[in-house]
């Protein structure tokens, strides 16, 4: 048995089974703010609505969504302007973000000036907006390959090339033997393509040749590549000029931050902690709501005057998206290693900046507030907790007083999004607000009963 809270917790231990069905009952699959989720109005919404056979997933995603909506339905028929609602969670990075700009615009030097004899030398090598027709013959290494392996299929691509210079079809050889199937079965074909959607060797080694010319054995972490490109398009300097000047500007503002912050970096004493890695990986692969106040405050990187913790890997955690710990997953120690250290040298700089007087004012604060308050709404509009169309401080039309009219509404919205007539409206990390500030519980428990429901009303 399983069961998710925050406040007023309903007990999941099998000792305390009794306790559990008394505090939740047994005909209850979610509760928030004093409203109750029954197995048989879940089970009757979904019945009713649903396209498809449902299944435990399906009336999780129904009791997550009904005690959002719920919970802000709830709120807007409280205060239609949300001001009793604590927005700091989503504010901060938007505030962070203003404070290192600010501390980019006062002390990172750059010379962002770029004359039109370096503009045109790198448009010649860079080709920005350039799009190329390639085809390819990939002959893939076995993975964990040694070295006899690597120089047997790197000598069968000479072989493959040498054939093609005496005026081998490369077509023809592309079908008998790449290890691409989808490209072999269209004479190597790789289609057409911009500037880095490519493997970097593949792209660099096919945006240096001219149409017809023949490129490789070229290595990549696949195999070995013989590339041919058949046709090039680049656009005219006027046409992409300005946004490519741009972009070597943000460049030399990249490079000049990055000198900067490793500069910083050096000067804190800046080091990860011994197990960082691995309590970073568990927090963002199980995402508990919450960690013991001891255990929030263990450092995963520590400097001279302070320390990233687990707590603020936590928040990163909540905030991020469903991808967020799959990620983290499937990355090597080494990556994480350098998350962790660019989150920590995030936190330095924006201690350098508060100690240099670049913290937002109360007026700022007041403004990043009122636009997370007025883009919850307009969320809320979309969801249908309010009256249709687009909100604003001018002309809102908040969900009429009496509270009588929520339920119906979330009611409404979940039966639009089970029937597949709209898709569900994420509220991102406004989910976190609304609960942290909210009482709300999902039954977990009663999902099978929910179910055995369905079937029954089908």
């Amino acid at each position: 048995m399983e069961t998710y809270s925050v406040n007023n917790l309903c007990l999941s231990s099998p000792l305390l089974l009794t306790l559990t069905l008394a505090g939740c009952g047994p005909g209850s699959l979610a509760e928030a703010d004093g409203r109750t989720l029954r197995v048989e109005d879940a089970a009757t919404l979904i019945a009713d609505n649903s396209r498809v056979l449902p299944d435990s997933q399906i009336v999780r995603v129904v009791a997550e969504l009904w005690v959002d909506y719920t919970l802000l339905a709830s709120r807007l028929t409280e205060d239609s302007t949300l001001q009793s609602l604590d927005v700091g969670l989503v504010t901060e990075a938007p505030l962070n973000e203003l404070m290192i700009a600010r501390l980019r615009d006062e002390v990172v030097e750059v010379d962002t000036i770029v004359g039109d004899e370096e503009l045109m030398a790198r448009f010649a090598a860079d080709m920005p907006g350039a799009r190329a027709t390639a085809s390819q013959i990939l002959i893939l290494l076995p993975r964990g390959a040694t070295t006899l392996q690597r120089d047997s299929v790197r000598a069968l691509a000479a072989g493959l090339r040498s054939q093609l210079d005496a005026g081998a079809d490369f077509a023809g050889l592309a079908a008998r033997h790449s290890d691409d199937p989808g490209s072999a079965a269209r004479g190597g074909s790789m289609g057409t393509f911009g500037r880095g959607e490519m493997l970097a060797p593949v792209d660099s080694a096919v945006f240096g040749l001219d149409p017809g010319e023949t490129a490789g054995p070229v290595e990549s972490v696949l195999g070995y590549h013989l590339l041919r490109l058949d046709a090039l398009e680049v656009p005219e300097l006027s046409e992409v000029g300005a946004e490519f000047r741009r972009q070597i500007q943000l460049e030399r503002l990249a490079r000049a931050e990055a000198e900067y912050v490793t500069e910083l970096d050096s000067t804190s004493g800046l080091s990860l902690a011994d197990g960082a890695v691995e309590l970073a990986r568990a927090l963002a692969t199980t995402a508990p709501s919450r960690i013991s106040g001891r255990a929030a405050e263990r450092p995963l990187v520590t400097w001279d005057a302070g320390s990233y913790s687990a707590g603020d890997f936590l928040s990163l955690v909540r905030l991020s998206g469903e991808g967020f710990g799959e990620g983290v997953a499937s990355a090597s120690d080494q990556e994480m290693e350098a998350v962790l250290r660019r989150l920590a040298q995030e936190e330095v700089l924006l201690e350098h900046a508060r100690s240099l007087g670049f913290a937002p004012t109360a007026a700022e604060i007041d403004s990043v507030s009122a636009e997370a308050r007025a883009a919850i709404r307009e969320r809320a509009a979309l969801i249908g907790l309010t009256a249709q169309g687009t909100e604003s401080d001018s002309d809102s039309v908040p969900i009429e007083p009496g509270y009588a009219s929520a339920p119906m509404q979330v009611d409404a919205a979940l039966a639009r999004i089970v029937s597949g007539e709209t898709e569900i409206i994420p509220l991102g990390g406004v989910t976190l607000l609304l609960r942290d500030q909210g009482s709300w519980r999902i039954n977990a428990s009663a999902v099978a009963a929910t179910l055995e429901r369905i079937e029954q009303l089908r």
